[in-house]
């Protein structure tokens, strides 16, 4: 393993961990909010979401991966990293915290099924942002595919996403990573006909 590669993880694991923890404690109905709780709850919110997921595995593929396979692997490990720190940033905050008690015991089998599936979707989904992310150093009209993925999930959010500022800063930003690839695409082949 690269130490850059692990550094990077570590710490922006950390950070993804923290914010999509802190996205999952936002209240629904708040009064009163700060800018500057705005700012954090936006973040919180744009970080906790499956692009960000995604796109940061594509960063991992991008930056670390020196050929597909090993782009693969570390999208993987990367994500790996964040839904750990998730998991544990999220029990510390849940038990010690809020001091929350689950309302309903889960047993081992019930916990083994749900990481397993968490850790299995978080294989898989790291893995195909790393590779994507290295496929667009061959060629940069790879990231239509996350133009797609990103024009999915502004229609699983749907209508109702609309309704609040935070969805409304989401999906704005969504669109507006949209717009930004098609002029990055449109650059770029304009560059390469010249």
């Amino acid at each position: 393993m690269k130490k850059p590669f692990i550094l990077f993880s570590m710490a922006v694991g950390f950070v993804v961990g923290l914010f999509s923890v802190i996205s999952d404690h936002i209240p629904y109905m708040v009064q009163d909010v700060t800018k500057f709780e705005m700012i954090i709850f936006y973040l919180a919110v744009m970080i906790n979401s499956l692009p960000f997921w995604f796109m940061m595995a594509m960063f991992v593929g991008y930056w670390f991966g020196r050929e597909l396979k090993e782009a693969l692997l570390l999208g993987g490990l990367y994500t790996v990293v964040a839904i750990t720190f998730y998991f544990v940033i999220g029990a510390y905050y849940n038990h010690v915290i809020v001091q929350e008690v689950p309302p309903v015991s889960v047993s081992w089998v019930g916990q083994i099924k749900t990481y397993a599936i968490w850790y299995g979707a978080s294989i898989v989904g790291g893995s195909l942002g790393g590779g994507l992310g290295h496929l667009i150093k061959w060629s940069p009209y790879a990231l239509l595919l996350l133009v797609v993925g990103l024009i999915l999930q502004l229609n699983v959010n749907g209508a109702s996403s609309w309704g609040n500022v935070i969805g409304i800063a989401q999906n704005v930003s969504f669109c507006i990573i949209v717009v930004s690839i098609f002029i990055y695409l449109g650059v770029m082949n304009k560059r390469g006909s010249q």
